[in-house]
């Protein structure tokens, strides 16, 4: 019985790693097929917090395509694995496992990407707000927000499981958590266009969405950073 248990337990890490690379490139199709959608209608609709959500997702395809290859490359077998290296008698272990210092640059890229995505949504919403566009196509803006707004709660479905404990998925999970939060603010902002024609609502609600992910990843990047540092798989 306890050999039967060994041998489960020997076999869970593959099937977890096997899941969350499934959940990854399911996510990443989802994205980055409808990113470019979601910037044509923006451009065409001059709604830069379209374009500035559709420049989000293109960042996360980016994000989900490197977290799901340093996914696959820690679960590839360590060379020489079986073999310590001694000094002085003692054995020398590494402080960092392979898959944790993968894993954990890939989260820190991520929230860095982030935070340079939320600044640059921040600097546009900002010139937004001192020159409002003369029209904003509030329709397709809203149709847009709303597909995107289902593709990102199936991501969020998806990508939650494990978040928690895995700051690689983690970093994934707040990518399509901020997608959300965005196809929220750009829904609201075509709402205030077309019942209001408060123009001005498209850089607001761009600004509001560029603090909310800069908030988000700055977290991710704090403690990517402290485990790096201190060496330490946090779970």
């Amino acid at each position: 019985m306890h050999q039967h248990s060994a041998a489960c337990n020997h076999h869970q890490p593959s099937h977890d790693a096997q899941t969350k690379q499934t959940q990854l490139a399911i996510a990443l199709l989802l994205i980055a097929g409808f990113a470019v959608a979601e910037l044509l209608v923006g451009l065409a609709s001059s709604s830069l917090a379209l374009v500035a959500e559709a420049g989000h997702m293109a960042s996360d395809s980016f994000a989900l395509a490197l977290a799901l290859l340093a996914t696959w490359i820690a679960q590839q077998p360590k060379r020489g694995g079986a073999t310590e290296a001694f000094i002085g008698g003692a054995v020398s272990m590494p402080t960092v496992s392979p898959k944790t210092a993968w894993e954990t640059w890939a989260a820190l890229i991520n929230g860095l990407g982030l935070i340079v995505l939320a600044s640059w949504i921040a600097w546009e919403a900002i010139q937004r707000l001192q020159t409002p566009p003369s029209a904003i196509a509030s329709l397709p803006m809203l149709v847009t927000a709303s597909v995107g707004l289902a593709v990102n709660s199936v991501n969020i479905a998806l990508l939650h499981r494990g978040s928690n404990h895995d700051l690689n998925l983690r970093g994934a999970f707040l990518h399509v958590l901020a997608d959300a939060l965005s196809c929220v603010g750009v829904i609201i902002a075509a709402i205030a266009v077309t019942v209001f024609h408060w123009l001005w609502v498209d850089g607001a609600i761009s600004l509001f969405v560029a603090a909310l992910i800069f908030g988000g990843s700055s977290s991710l990047v704090m403690q990517s950073i402290k485990q790096l540092r201190d060496g330490h798989n946090i779970m």
